[in-house]
């Protein structure tokens, strides 16, 4: 992925993925609100719930960061 926030990476895999927004967050356990906060770079994940998002996605964290 090139020069994205990690917001927009989560957004991008997501969408790649077919998923909703309220699919991600139930799955990675955080509210939709949490989930758009964290796409629109409202907020920042702490390193737990981000390492849930790359599980949820098949990614690394590492992978979310780029």
């Amino acid at each position: 992925m090139k020069n994205l926030t990690i917001g927009e990476n989560i957004l991008l895999l997501r969408k790649r993925q077919g998923l909703k927004q309220y699919e991600l967050a139930e799955k990675v356990g955080i509210t939709a609100l949490t989930l758009v906060r964290i796409e629109t770079g409202q907020s920042t994940p702490q390193s737990t719930t981000l390492k849930c998002i790359a599980d949820a996605l098949g990614v690394s964290v590492d992978e979310l960061k780029e």
